[in-house]
């Protein structure tokens, strides 16, 4: 076997998944690593500065949540 890796746009992932998905699935193994964008220190500060105001009024947001917000750009 061999091994590849590559970085796929994400306007074209969906598509070259269902590519792969047409292949027979005991010639290939499908491993996927999500990139996570990074955000500046400012950005993270900020993001955490208002979920902390919100808490005390009452309109804080479950976890899940909160850590889904602080990894988009």
């Amino acid at each position: 076997m061999h091994t590849i890796q590559l970085k796929i746009d994400d306007s074209i992932f969906d598509k070259f998944m269902g590519l792969l998905d047409i292949l027979p699935k005991d010639k290939l193994e499908v491993t996927v690593d999500k990139d996570y964008p990074s955000i500046s220190f400012e950005e993270a500060k900020q993001k955490v500065q208002r979920a902390v105001n919100n808490l005390s009024s009452n309109e804080g947001i479950s976890l899940n949540q909160a850590i889904r917000e602080v990894l988009q750009p």
